[in-house]
């Protein structure tokens, strides 16, 4: 009924006004003709009230919640609404770039907050020094920009970003933001970009910038963390004392868990080289004002390795951008363990363990053909470049190779993919039309709408799959271009301008990647796009310079081998996380088993970081007191979160089960056990008082006291390998170590009370009492090793199954989800906040598999199931708590082999 102009005109309305709805309302006489001014349409009174419906339910339903741990000091900034400000100019450019409204709406609001925490003086005893936490590939560097720019606005004169160690990302970063906020010139502030500033440089004289008040000078450094640059800066800033009085300085350490952090003894007052200036020129209090604010997705060095006020900790605020609507990430790709949910958009492809054995050859310069998985890859970026040509896309079209972090390496892998394309016929093209059709069946136009519900795109503005002849002849186009050019490196005019074909670019991009012979290996995109040429395609080799800020455009394609057990390193690889716009369906992954498994952990892992942070914002905690919240969760045992020397205040070989909810989803299906375990059970559940049988079926004992609780889990007999108890005999050492906070417990067994078909085998009987036996199917690829994963086990609402005075009402019932935050805050709210839960479930050995995704369970007796839920505690310093050791040998893998899991004495025949 409205169009985007409309809303966006309402909304110019009302916050150039700064009227609340109700006025904007009532204001119809006086604006409707400047909304026909704007949209050209007329609108009447009633057109009016319902299109300012409309957009106050799109901005109060849809804006992002900001989750942020703060102490609670706000510098009471605004946003300014003047034309030619920093922020409405960059505003107006996002706009042009087609960010929706909602989207602008949302990074304003973000930026914002952030802003109000910054110090605008410098009276407080410490400088400010915050932590913002996005996704990977989420839109950080818009949302550092537009900080910036709402900072400008409002006094800030001088802006240093802290750009990574590869000076060519440097001058990305630098170009980039300075684009932005420049604007050509159309914002009111006279913007300095300064490229390495120091003393020796007479270029940048700090001595007649002008920075007093009334200035209309803003200061941009982007600078590489190097000593020597860093040290250069520092010595500039503070090379004339009245400038650095006058100087209202943000500093943004951009991948702030990569170089900024003491790896040194945390114990000791030594620091490496580069923690130690950031922190010179974070702790200077000589600067008008200081704020340092760190960006990163994966923060976990950053809150785990030192703690006080000399040290770059996060003292003053936490905060989580929440990514945008069309944002691709960890959860839709790869679905999460706990609740179980499988992944919304089905990209990935798994590589078989005897082509991962032939790629390791091939990196050894022993095979010099594709193994199949890597062809396929291959095939599917021809036909997604050729499918997005056919339609007229004429942005950079991308692949990735990331098989390994050893430089010689590339170059075998490179001359496999380059002796691949060159081989290629039009035989070959009509035997990937098997391959298009395969790969739609993975993801459909429909499909990909019911996993993106909230995308801002519609289904008529998304490209479909077109018809193959479209496809077949830009891949014929390929096939035909003279020799030379189907595939080559990014050529060199004599007068040293980039040339780029439409064949494939090759490309490998490491440390020693750079110009040979006219021709440039290393990958660089075209800064203008020619619109009478087709779009330009990339093939790129590459490892650790992959893996942190460099974007890669329209990446359709990716081949992933790499290894480690690091989680921050592993994330920061995940180049195809982001924003797919203008080809949304053709993005495809291709990795091994153990790489799906550890980046579904992850993806665990990040909904957890972000629930557990909704919580304590609630409930008012601060950064000081939320660190070692992280730090130890039993469920994070399949990964260490960062380099151990990166870590050094947290104990990365200890367990905390407080505020964890584990649960057994692992079994040995061995009857002995399973009877032993079904025995135990029986026993202590009629030694308790009499229970509660509620209406639903559930049996409930209150008030057991932890030591029954205590007794009963050491009979039970656990899987070592289910990492979601993660060994019952470590929880019951850490209770038996904190019987004092945990005294209160409720015990439930589960009872469904909708079976379609009750029979004798459906029933469990045990002492006076009848249950209902619930049904849970195994994984597919369950059953190795004589084991059984059923993937998960409890259900949600199973968890507030002992409220029982008052009931839960039927809107609670209602709004039970899965979040457990929002499950203890009911809890809570019942009187249960201090209240361990035990609830038990007896698994029929029949149960059936009702999804593509599990099968028929199988097993030879019952199964008893466990979930445990330990409400969270504080005590001592910054809420810790005690915890147990683990060993995580089991898990470690080394970085940079190809294929860990890989038995080459399995593949002898071949070699």
């Amino acid at each position: 009924m409205f169009d985007d102009d409309q809303k966006s005109a309402i909304l110019m309305i009302k916050k150039n006004n700064k009227l609340e709805w109700e006025q904007l309302r009532k204001s119809y006489d006086k604006y409707s003709s400047g909304m026909l001014m704007i949209t050209g349409k007329e609108i009447d009174l009633d057109q009016w009230n319902t299109l300012i419906d409309k957009v106050k339910g799109d901005a109060e339903g849809n804006r992002s919640q900001i989750i942020s741990l703060a102490d609670g000091y706000d510098n009471n900034a605004r946003i300014s609404t003047y034309r030619y400000s920093s922020w409405e100019t960059y505003k107006k450019s996002l706009e042009n770039k087609h960010w929706s409204q909602q989207s602008i709406q949302n990074i304003e609001d973000q930026a914002h907050y952030v802003l109000t925490k910054l110090q605008t003086n410098n009276k407080a005893k410490n400088s400010c020094k915050g932590l913002v936490v996005g996704d990977i590939q989420s839109g950080k560097t818009a949302n550092m920009t537009a900080l910036i720019a709402q900072a400008a606005d409002n006094g800030f004169n001088v802006f240093i970003i802290l750009s990574g160690i590869i000076d060519s990302l440097r001058q990305q970063t630098s170009e980039r933001i300075y684009g932005d906020l420049a604007s050509n010139g159309s914002t009111s502030f006279h913007w300095k970009n300064l490229d390495n500033p120091s003393l020796k440089n007479n270029n940048y004289n700090l001595n007649v910038i002008d920075l007093g008040k009334g200035s209309k000078n803003k200061v941009l450094i982007v600078s590489l963390k190097n000593k020597t640059r860093l040290t250069n800066l520092y010595n500039w800033l503070r090379s004339n004392k009245t400038r650095q009085a006058q100087m209202k300085v943000l500093v943004i350490d951009d991948e702030a868990d990569q170089a900024s952090i003491n790896t040194k003894d945390v114990s000791s007052d030594e620091q490496t080289a580069i923690n130690s200036i950031v922190r010179k020129i974070a702790n200077d209090r000589n600067f008008g004002a200081m704020n340092y604010i760190a960006y990163t997705a994966t923060p976990f060095a950053n809150v785990l390795n030192e703690f006080g006020d000399s040290s770059l900790y996060p003292k003053d605020f936490i905060e989580l951008l929440q990514p945008a609507e069309d944002y691709i990430g960890a959860q839709q790709i790869f679905g999460t363990i706990d609740p179980e949910d499988y992944p919304s958009i089905k990209i990935t492809q798994l590589i078989p363990k005897e082509d991962i054995f032939e790629i390791k050859r091939a990196s050894r310069g022993k095979k010099s053909e594709a193994p199949k998985s890597l062809k396929d890859a291959i095939n599917w970026f021809l036909i997604a470049m050729a499918t997005m040509r056919s339609y007229g896309y004429k942005k950079p079209i991308s692949m990735m190779v990331h098989t390994s972090f050893r430089v010689l390496e590339h170059e075998y892998i490179a001359k496999l993919i380059e002796n691949y394309l060159s081989s290629l016929t039009e035989y070959d093209i009509s035997k990937m039309h098997e391959l298009y059709i395969q790969r739609q069946a993975d993801l459909s136009l429909d499909r990909f709408l019911l996993g993106m519900p909230k995308y801002t795109k519609t289904k008529d503005d998304i490209h479909d799959y077109p018809d193959w002849s479209q496809v077949e002849s830009e891949l014929k186009y390929l096939l035909n271009l003279p020799k030379g050019e189907r595939v080559s490196k990014i050529n060199m005019s004599t007068e040293g301008k980039l040339k780029f074909g439409e064949g494939i670019h090759l490309c490998i991009d490491n440390g020693r990647a750079g110009l040979h012979d006219d021709t440039l290996t290393r990958l660089i995109y075209p800064k203008e796009i020619d619109s009478n040429k087709k779009a330009p395609a990339f093939i790129v080799v590459g490892g650790n310079t992959l893996s942190r800020g460099l974007t890669i455009q329209g990446l359709v394609s990716s081949y992933f081998l790499r290894t480690t057990n690091q989680a921050d390193t592993l994330m920061q690889m995940a180049r195809w996380f982001g924003y797919r716009q203008g080809y949304e369906l053709f993005p495809r992954v291709w990795m091994d088993e153990n790489a799906y498994k550890r980046y579904q952990f992850l993806s665990q892992i990040n909904l957890e970081m972000r629930q557990t942070m909704a919580a304590y914002a609630t409930n008012g905690i601060t950064p000081t007191e939320f660190a070692p919240q992280i730090k130890a969760s039993p469920n994070y045992a399949m990964l260490r979160l960062t380099s151990g020397n990166k870590m050094q205040s947290a104990e990365p070989a200890k367990l905390n089960f407080s505020g964890v909810n584990p649960q057994t989803i692992i079994f040995e299906n061995d009857k002995d056990v399973l009877e032993h375990n079904i025995k135990a059970t029986e026993n202590f559940l009629t030694s308790l008082q009499q229970p509660i049988q509620k209406n639903d079926g559930h049996l409930v004992w209150l008030g057991v006291p932890v030591e029954r609780i205590i007794n009963y889990l050491e009979d039970y007999k656990s899987v070592k390998q289910d990492r979601q108890i993660t060994n019952i005999p470590n929880l019951i050492y850490w209770l038996s170590q904190n019987v004092d906070n945990f005294k209160n417990w409720d015990v439930v067994v589960v009872s469904p009370n909708k079976m379609k078909k009750l029979t004798l085998n459906s029933i469990w009987k045990f002492g006076n009492f009848t249950v209902n036996k619930v049904n849970r199917s195994r994984r597919v690829k369950s059953g190795e090793n004589g084991l059984i994963d059923i993937g998960a086990l409890l259900t949600p609402k199973d968890l507030l199954a002992d409220i029982i005075d008052p009931q839960l009402t039927k809107e609670e019932i209602h709004n039970v989800s899965s979040n457990r935050e929002i499950i203890l805050g009911m809890r809570s709210s019942h009187g249960l906040k201090e209240t361990s839960l035990l609830v038990i479930y007896c698994i029929d050995k029949n149960s059936k598999g009702h999804s593509k995704n599990k099968r028929d369970l199988d097993a030879v007796a019952d199964i008893i199931g466990l979930s445990v839920l330990i409400p969270g505690i504080k005590n001592g310093r910054h809420g810790e708590v005690k915890s147990v050791s683990i060993d995580l040998s089991k898990y470690r893998f080394d970085e940079g082999d190809i294929g860990d899991n890989i038995d080459e004495n399995d593949f002898e025949d071949r070699e």
